[in-house]
């Protein structure tokens, strides 16, 4: 290239120095700014492209891997209290931090326990150091839930009394860093609440506190019992609800179809909370425990003898005996006897105690409501049409929700089954796939390829024409260059590359024109007339 030939770039500086100190400057400005450019959009395009190597990294961790990849000469970037790397070298980094373990946790776990412990360790600080031990596991294990981001954990555990009176029973706040777009659902909540409980020695489910990062309570109401029964309640009735709706399209979609059957269902449920208690007695059931009788006879002597009272009547009846006279004295006898029955009897009555708790929850009434879509037919001319169902269909289908349901008359269920075309859904556009400009690799490509053509731009569009005018500046100005004479102003210069000026045509001409820059400098044409001899010329 002629803008690197040494000769032309010596004429250019040489051209360079006769111009005035102010556009000297300016050039030489221009030129450093040039490359400087050049090098920068270099710099810039061998420049990897940085990503975060660890997401939450502690002050201590993030002061670890620095020093390890400060060890290993891997190029990092520190954007605020994040490390990022190399797209192209994170993955491996990855791997290599947690062989070493790091990151570590922010939550420490059990491994405090693990730590070498001084001899004059108090009970106290062994009992802090469980605690903290036992909130750094139960933080690591919430934090494993899909919508939860991190997690921290405080357990107050109070000191045990020997006075029942004063035992007071162990508490448990949770922290709860939620992924943006994402919540916790109450059964979520009622997990995390259960699995803190469950781990703490002698703590109760109502005595754990769920809050999130944006300081909503997710544990009930604010203590109000009542609101938190009645979401229970709602609770119970939706999960009824949401069973029997399920039963009916479950029993339908094979007959109609997928997406052709809608059911809603809406139970009235009883919570009344009812107690009773009932004595009852068996009249019929009468069973004979005990029986006592007693019998008495008693006789009236007065009346064994008749007569007149006198000699005869105070005679024994053997010696007034006389034909007939056995039985006048057997009835008298007879008379004479008393008898006396007495009986007691002791009878055992059913007696039946009965304590009847009735569960709430019992259901009253049930709303059925179903929707079912038109069939579709294909006709005699091969056409798609969609037909409502016959009315035997409609009731046969009815029936069978009832039996689904176990529908009852007698409380005053209802089903409505009701026939019409459903509107076709919009198709859903397929997810866009990844473009190929957003990855790692493309981006290094790219910035390479816009640095290469920055600096072509710069070379041929500014270094280019800045050199080049010098170099025509320079012809001009009367310069030997490698021996050979040129023109200063209207002088023609002497050698194998000078131009002759306008105007110069004829050998006369050209003889006169040396004789000329001979006198005027005879020493510079002692020099070229020097070069032509030892060149053969």
């Amino acid at each position: 290239m002629a803008l690197l030939n040494p000769d032309n770039m010596v004429g250019q500086f040489v051209g360079m120095s006769n111009l005035p100190i102010i556009r000297q400057v300016g050039l030489l400005v221009g030129l450093a700014a040039s490359i400087a450019l050049g090098v920068g959009i270099y710099s810039w395009a061998k420049e990897p492209n940085y990503v975060p190597l660890f997401d939450g990294m502690s002050g201590a961790d993030a002061a670890q891997v620095v020093t390890i990849l400060e060890q290993g000469n891997t190029p990092y970037r520190m954007q605020g209290s994040m490390v990022a790397v190399p797209a192209g070298e994170v993955h491996n980094l990855r791997i290599q931090l947690a062989s070493q373990g790091l990151p570590k946790s922010s939550s420490p776990g059990y491994e405090l326990l693990d730590e070498e412990q001084s001899f004059g360790t108090s009970n106290f600080v062994e009992k802090a150091r469980f605690n903290r031990a036992l909130e750094g596991e139960l933080s690591r294990s919430i934090a494993t839930l899909n919508s939860v981001k991190g997690a921290r954990v405080h357990l107050a555990i109070p000191k045990k009394s020997a006075f029942l009176r004063n035992q007071q029973g162990a508490s448990a706040s949770v922290l709860v860093s939620l992924f943006p777009g994402r919540k916790l659902n109450p059964s979520q909540v009622a997990g995390v609440i259960h699995l803190v409980a469950s781990s703490v020695p002698g703590m109760d489910s109502e005595m754990v506190t769920v809050v999130d990062q944006q300081g909503n309570l997710l544990t009930g109401s604010g203590g109000s019992s009542a609101m938190a029964m009645g979401s229970e309640q709602f609770s119970f009735a939706s999960s009824i609800e949401e069973n029997y709706s399920q039963r009916i399209v479950d029993l339908l979609v094979p007959i109609m179809g997928a997406g052709k059957v809608r059911a809603q269902v809406t139970a009235d449920v009883d919570f009344t909370a009812i107690e009773r208690t009932s004595e009852t007695f068996g009249p019929n059931n009468q069973l004979l425990r005990s029986e006592q009788t007693s019998e008495e006879r008693s006789s009236d002597n007065s009346k064994a003898f008749g007569g007149v009272p006198g000699a005869q009547a105070n005679q024994p009846a053997a010696a007034l005996a006389t034909p007939g006279a056995d039985e006048a004295a057997s009835s008298n006898t007879s008379a004479a006897t008393q008898t006396s029955r007495n009986a007691t009897r002791n009878y055992e009555l059913d007696k039946v105690i009965s304590h009847i708790k009735e569960a709430p929850g019992s259901i009253k009434k049930l709303s059925i409501a179903v929707l079912l879509d038109h069939r579709q037919q294909t006709n005699e001319a091969g056409e798609t049409e969609r037909l409502p169902l016959p009315d035997e269909e409609i009731e046969r289908l009815t029936q069978l929700v009832k039996e689904a349901v176990g529908f009852n008359e007698e409380r005053g269920d209802s089903v409505n089954l009701m026939n019409a075309s459903f509107l076709e859904p919009e198709l859903m556009e397929p997810l866009a796939e990844i473009p190929v400009w957003q990855e790692p690799w493309v981006l290094d490509i790219a910035k390479q390829v816009a640095g290469g053509i920055g600096i072509l731009v710069l070379i041929f569009g500014i270094l280019r024409p800045v050199m080049k005018s010098l170099a025509g500046f320079g012809t001009s100005a009367g310069r030997s260059v490698n021996g050979e004479l040129q023109l200063s102003g209207d002088q023609a210069s002497l050698g194998g590359a000078a131009q002759l000026p306008a105007g110069v045509n004829s050998y006369d001409q050209q003889v006169q024109l040396a004789q000329n820059i001979a006198g005027q400098s005879p020493k510079r044409a002692a020099s070229v007339m020097s070069d032509w001899v030892q060149d053969g010329g």
